[in-house]
């Protein structure tokens, strides 16, 4: 395991994969399971809410 510390998913880089996702037509799963993390995560307080308001 690394000793780098993770960055958590914010709704900002789950929409650029989702965008990326339906352009391409691949990682379909991933973008789902992407934009639920950044969800949790700005639900949590983790990072900002894709508005950007907190």
């Amino acid at each position: 395991m690394s000793d780098k510390k993770q960055t958590p998913m914010t709704p900002k880089d789950a929409s650029r994969i989702q965008s990326q996702a339906d352009k391409s037509g691949t990682n379909q799963g991933f973008k789902e399971r992407a934009q639920g993390a950044g969800d949790k995560n700005a639900n949590q307080g983790k990072v900002p809410p894709a508005s950007g308001k907190k």
